[in-house]
Order: C-alpha cells, then structure tokens, then sequence
C-alpha cells in the first residue's frame, strides 16, 4: 500500500495491480495531495479523519481547501492543523491527485468557470470526486474538462463516520486499480461506502441513504413527542426511542432476517403491537414512505436535468427516445 500511494504521488502512469493489506514498512510515507473545493460539514466530515493514520486511508495526505466562507475556513483551520488555504484555483487543484468537489448544485456552473482551467493547468490529471446532490457526471465532464470522475451520494452520519456513501466511476474514463482503491479509501472515512456499476443507481440512493436520516428523524420525533405526551420527561423518552431504533437496527443487521419476520416475531395475536400495526397500516404508512422517497428520487432526476416521471402510476419515457450525449447515463 506504502509504495502504491508513492508511486501514484510520483506519476499518473497507469500502474500494475498491488497488493493491499501489507503492513507498512517505518520509513517515511511519501505525500499526495488532495484538494477540497468546498470545506462545509460533509467535506470536513471527510477530512476529519484523513488527519489521522487509520484502516481507511492510513496515509496521512497533503489537505488544500478553496472555500469561499471566512468563518467555515477559520473553522476547518482552526479544528485540523496543517490543513492548507488556498485563495485562487490553480494553487489548490495544482499536483492534487484527488479532487473533491463539495459545493452546493447550485454553484457548480460558477466553480466550473475557475475549476476547469485550473485542473487543465496542473501536471497531473486529477481524479474528481463529487459529492454533490443531483449533479450527473456528464456535467462533470463538460465543467472539469476530464472523464476521471466519481460520482458519489453520502449522507449525515458520515459527520461521525458512520455514513453510507454510494458511488460509481465514469465508464467512460479508464481508471487504474490504484486509483479505485484511493477512492475506495477516501469514501470509506465516512462509513461504509458501496460501490454501484450505474450511474442511475446514485439518484436512487438520493432517495434512500441521501435523504434517508430525515425520515428516521421524523420518526423519532414523532416516537418522542409521543412518550413526552404520555408523561415521561424528554430526556428519558429520547434515550428510550433512541436505544430502541439502535438496537433494533443492529438486530437486523445480526439477524439478517427479513424485516416481516422481525416484525412478526414482536407482534402477539390480539396484542398491543399488533394494535399498532393495525393503526399504521390504517393510514397507510408504507405507503406513505413509500412515496416520500418515489419524490425524493424524482426531485434528484429533475436536479440533473433528467427526466422524472418515473414510479407508482407515471408513464415511463419510451426506450427509442434520444439518450443524448451520454447513452450509458440515465436522461
């Protein structure tokens, strides 16, 4: 692993597949660089641990950031030492072997304008990785000026690496094995992170892991709001559906049984939860999920200039229509 990072920071040849999982040798670990274009909670949920040796990225890199805000720079400086400004383009993106482009969708065009040039000046080609909701890669392309681009969905409890990050690469771009398992490494300082064949698999999980919090926050509210209501304080009623939640995921996930039979196996004929069930699925409350993350995924498709009239009783487009520039990527 030592000398796959020194000879990626050394050359941007492809190289022969390496052994990963060797034990480090203790002469000093060459450097590579990446650069943060954006420095806001997910990007520093990234660099977090990119600060400390560790399984996921044990070679501590080079750490540039060009981000616009005064106090969220003060605040990424000020938390990691040794994390470096940078006030123009070309100095952050200059010799980075990895980009990672954490901006709002919104501005994209305009970080495009500066990005573009700065990446075509640099000496190496860059491997961009964007964690920006709805934004294709073919936007990516157009706006770096390269195909070497990872597309990626992670979520809030990266925050406290313990994310689920979905990505995929361009199928376009040919990326070497080292290059794969740098990316692999730098998603997976947020959690766990997935790898996808298809780019339309990225809009979709949008709806699941992307957005997914909100609707367990929902939940426990709800849940909390409820105990409060019948009388316990709301410390101990937090604690309590917390706990809950937490423990029955980790059930699951021990258990690997399907979600039905979990379920059933707590509901008592004639039962108190079996009273529940019935109230819940009286409002349709499935449903209701369901159809909360059908819009979700669609709102991530309009995003990218996608069409959207997919789900539960929509008209999906004709499979002869135009696929545009990109027939691999979803339109």
């Amino acid at each position: 692993l030592h000398s796959m990072f020194c000879s990626l920071a050394r050359s941007t040849r492809p190289m022969a597949p390496l052994q990963w999982g060797r034990s480090f040798s203790s002469t000093p670990m060459c450097m590579i660089k990446i650069a943060f274009i954006g420095a806001g909670k997910m990007a520093e949920a990234m660099i977090a641990p990119l600060k400390r040796p560790g399984p996921h990225f044990p070679v501590v890199p080079t750490i540039m950031i060009r981000e616009i805000s005064p106090k969220v720079t003060n605040q990424v400086l000020t938390a990691y030492p040794g994390v470096q400004n940078s006030l123009d383009y070309d100095d952050c993106v200059h010799n980075a072997e990895v980009v990672v482009v954490a901006v709002k969708p919104q501005n994209l065009e305009e970080v495009f304008e500066q990005l573009k040039p700065a990446i075509a000046a640099s000496p190496k080609e860059p491997i961009i990785v964007s964690i920006c909701a709805g934004a294709p890669m073919s936007s990516f392309v157009l706006g770096c000026g390269t195909e070497k681009i990872v597309r990626s969905m992670p979520n809030t409890p990266a925050t406290i690496e313990q994310g689920v990050t979905v990505w995929t690469t361009n199928s376009r771009a040919m990326f070497t094995e080292s290059e794969i398992e740098i990316t692999r490494h730098l998603l997976g300082c947020l959690g766990m992170e997935v790898r996808v064949d298809d780019e339309k698999f990225i809009d979709m999980a949008t709806s699941i892991t992307g957005s997914g919090p909100a609707y367990v926050f929902v939940m426990v509210e709800a849940m909390v709001d409820t105990a409060v209501h019948m009388g316990f304080s709301r410390d101990i009623a937090t604690t309590l559906v917390l706990q809950t939640i937490l423990g029955s995921t980790q059930y699951a996930m021990a258990t690997k049984e399907h979600p039905a039979i979990l379920k059933n196996s707590v509901t008592s004929p004639a039962g108190t939860t079996a009273s529940a069930m019935y109230t819940l699925e009286k409002g349709q409350f499935k449903t209701v999920i369901s159809d909360a993350i059908w819009s979700c995924y669609r709102r991530s498709l309009e995003m990218g200039g996608q069409c959207s009239n997919v789900g539960p009783g929509r008209i999906r487009p004709s499979p002869m229509a135009p696929r545009g520039e990109f027939p691999d990527m979803p339109q």
